[in-house]
This record gives structure tokens, C-alpha cells and sequence, in this order.
């Protein structure tokens, strides 16, 4: 007699069950929740992940409502694209499917854009072109690991999936803009109700606000290759860090494996980033135009065209949330966005993995009667120090980083990248 395992199956018992790990070393309570209703306020990963969790608990089975216009999908990329492999395990886990059935629904048919290694280099303008410095990988060695360590998937496609997926769940959608915390409230399924904010706006239901000490310059576009492949040093399978000393500040470039059903010509994607003080009297249009001269000229130098750039170009000038405490959310209500959020984002691919992490644990804390504020905030801390850390040094000690990349980018990366790799990948 044989015995049949399906590998397939494995990882993905093994997936969910580093999620557990996670519940059960972040959330306690008693079991008993405060509420017998949710409604949401948005429709993006933390929004749907939290309701698909929440969902899944007899109490709030048909009680929750997520309001928020429709998803609006385009070609041009908005917000973050890099999905992390263990990103991609809590969303998977939270709606019931695996990475095959994710990826099903929010990739192009071909190979998985997956990389399962990262390398990294300074890059150094040379006349009209571009020279890099010896590359060196940071996460997955010269083989790369077994595990995926990133999807490069178009962020309003990830959220049609996810919603596609979430349709089979017993959650409410209203397709309305919420305006006040009494307009949400009036959508409730029951009389105490939990009132969760998961857009942009950060006093919806009365949280707190401050300006911006920081923003965040990003450009990024899905990229041709040619039937060969890209040119060294970017690599099949690999994501690439090319960064530039610019300044006095390094602008953080990141390209990687990449699949869109809308611009099926791309199978890559490349994203400058760079992190200025809100009170220094920036240029945007300048840096941006500078940053998106120097997405194009490293695209070139690896073999790699912009796909169609007037319909798929990104470019944004976005706040950046605070590393420290955060102000804990008013009675009866759930900042979901304000509590997952930590730092810089679209500069340390850690947004989606943010999101995906804060809604699944903040639906189990809600469920068992523990405060989601606490539990996401105590979960999430190692991504905040290192995104903090990433600032340090792209920001503050840009001349060292910069002499110990062209020496050893293992060395220059070990801590925290390539020591937070658990932190990235999938757990099998």
C-alpha cells in the first residue's frame, strides 16, 4: 500500500499553521467579543482580510458589512505591488484558498511572478547610462530558497481577487462612500456594533491626526523584457535592489518578477522610492521627474522597457505614518488602518504584508473579546524597526551604506534584511 502526499497540500497546512502561531501568540481573550456586528469603513487588503477573518466566527456569520466604492481597476499602478510570501499566506488562509487559488485569481495565466531570492547593488549614473556595482544576494543565497519570497502582483488586481474570492462569504458589501461615524453606524446588522476604519482618512470616527513629518516619493511601471529574459544583474526569479546615492540620500529601487492580466506584456515591474521631511522644502515635481529618469535608465540597463507608461506609470507623493505610538482607537470603533500602518510606505515592500497581518489578527482579537489595537500593534512591531531601520540608513548614514554595499552587500544587508527573512517569505 502507497501513501500519496500531495506536496501542494503540505505547504499549505504548514502555511496556515504558522498563522495560528501567530493568533495564538498575539491574541488572548476569553472567547466572548463586546460586539454582535462589524461594519467597515473601505474595501482594500486590511478591510476584506479583516472581514473574511471575522466572517469566519458563528457570532458574526452574516454580520459583517464592509461599505466603500467599488473597486475602480486600471492598468496604472496605485499603491504598493510587492506581495510578500507571507503575505500572501494570511490573505490565503482568511479566505479558505491556497497561493495556486490567489494566484489564479489576480495573475496572468503563465509562470507565478514569483522570486524566490534577493540581490542588491548601488547603482551609478555613467554619462547617459547606468554601471552597477558587484551584486550580491541578501535573502535566498546564489540558489534561492524553496520558499517564495515575493509576487509582484498590480495592487487594485490583488483587491479584485481578494473581493472575487470574498463573494462567497457571508459578508455584506454596500457600494457607498462613508462620509461620518453615524452613516456607518447605520448600515449595522445588530445592535452593538463595531465600527472599523480601514480607509485614508484617519478621523472618520473621531481618531486622531497630525501633519506629516515625512513623505514618500515613489514612481513605478510594469516592464517588457525580451523573450531572453533580462540583462545582468537582474536575474530569472530574482528581485533586484538597485540603489542610488543621490543628495546625500539613497532612492531605493526594487524590481521584480511581475504579472498583470491587464498588461500582459509585462513580466517585470520596477519601483523608485525615495523619503524626504515634509518641512525641507522639497521639489515634487523635480524629484519625481528625476526619479522616473532614473526608473527608465535602470530598466534599460537590465534589458527592460516601460509597458505602454501613459496608461501603466505611477507617480505619488504619500504621507508617512509615524514608527512610534500610535493613538489607540475611540470606544466602539477600530482604526484598522491607523493600527497596521508603521513608517514608510511603497519603500520597504512591507505595506501588503502590514495589511494582511493587522486584519488577521485584528478579526481574531475583535472575536475573542481582546483589544485588536494591542494585538496588532505588538504583532507588527518588527516590521516597523525595520522599516525604521531602512530609513536610518537610505537616510541618515547614506554615505556608510553606500561604502559597505560596493564592498559586500551580504555583510551591508545582514541586519535586519537578510536576519528578517521570516519576515518576507512564505512559510513553505
Amino acid at each position: 500500500m502507497s501513501v500519496v502526499v500531495d506536496e501542494a497540500d503540505v505547504r499549505t497546512r504548514s502555511r496556515n499553521e504558522n498563522v495560528d502561531h501567530y493568533i495564538k501568540r498575539y491574541v488572548s481573550g476569553s472567547g466572548h467579543s463586546a460586539y454582535d456586528c462589524a461594519v467597515i469603513a473601505g474595501n482594500g487588503i486590511g478591510a476584506q482580510v479583516f472581514a473574511a477573518q471575522l466572517a469566519k466566527h458563528p457570532r458574526f456569520e452574516g454580520r459583517v458589512t464592509m461599505v466603500a466604492p467599488p473597486n475602480n481597476e486600471s492598468r496604472r499602478l496605485i499603491n504598493g505591488v510587492s506581495l510578500r510570501g507571507l503575505a500572501a499566506d494570511f490573505i490565503a488562509s482568511a479566505l479558505g484558498t491556497d497561493h495556486a487559488g490567489l494566484l489564479a485569481q489576480i495573475a496572468a495565466p503563465g509562470p507565478a511572478p514569483v522570486a524566490h531570492r534577493q540581490t542588491a547593488a548601488m547603482a551609478v549614473p555613467d554619462g547617459h547610462h547606468w554601471r552597477f556595482t558587484r551584486t550580491g544576494a541578501w535573502q535566498g543565497g546564489r540558489r534561492g530558497r524553496a520558499e517564495p519570497i515575493v509576487y509582484g502582483i498590480r495592487n487594485t488586481r490583488l483587491v479584485g481577487g481578494i473581493s472575487e474570492l470574498l463573494a462567497n462569504r457571508a459578508v455584506t458589501v454596500i457600494n457607498e462612500k462613508v462620509a461620518s461615524r453615524a452613516q456607518l453606524r447605520s448600515f449595522a446588522l445588530g445592535r452593538n456594533p463595531l465600527l472599523v476604519n480601514a480607509t485614508t482618512q484617519p478621523t472618520l470616527l473621531g481618531g486622531e491626526s497630525a501633519p506629516p513629518r515625512r513623505m514618500v516619493l515613489a514612481v513605478q511601471v510594469p516592464l517588457i523584457t525580451t523573450a531572453s529574459g533580462p540583462s545582468a544583474p537582474a536575474q530569472h526569479d530574482t528581485a533586484i535592489a538597485p540603489l542610488i546615492r543621490r543628495d546625500g540620500t539613497i532612492d531605493v529601487g526594487y524590481y521584480t518578477p511581475f504579472s498583470d492580466p491587464e498588461s500582459p506584456r509585462s513580466t517585470w515591474y520596477g519601483i523608485i522610492a525615495r523619503v524626504v521631511n515634509s518641512d525641507s522644502g522639497f521639489d515634487k515635481q523635480r524629484e519625481l521627474d528625476t526619479m522616473t529618469d532614473e526608473l527608465y535608465g535602470l530598466a534599460a540597463a537590465m534589458g527592460m522597457t516601460p509597458d505602454d507608461p501613459e496608461e501603466t506609470l505611477g507617480r505619488c507623493c504619500v504621507p508617512a505614518a509615524p514608527w512610534e505610538k500610535t493613538a489607540p482607537s475611540q470606544p466602539g470603533t477600530l482604526d484598522l488602518k491607523r493600527m497596521y500602518s508603521g513608517g514608510a510606505p511603497c519603500f520597504y515592500a512591507d505595506g501588503m504584508v502590514s495589511a494582511a497581518i493587522g486584519g488577521v489578527l485584528g478579526a481574531e482579537a475583535v472575536a475573542r473579546g481582546d483589544d485588536p489595537d494591542r494585538a496588532i500593534r505588538r504583532a507588527l512591531r518588527r516590521w516597523r524597526r525595520h522599516n525604521f531601520l531602512w530609513w536610518i540608513e537610505t537616510n541618515h548614514i547614506a554615505t556608510v551604506a553606500d561604502y559597505l554595499l560596493r564592498i559586500s552587500v551580504p555583510i551591508a544587508m545582514a541586519y535586519p534584511h537578510s536576519a528578517g527573512i521570516r519576515m518576507w517569505r512564505s512559510a513553505a
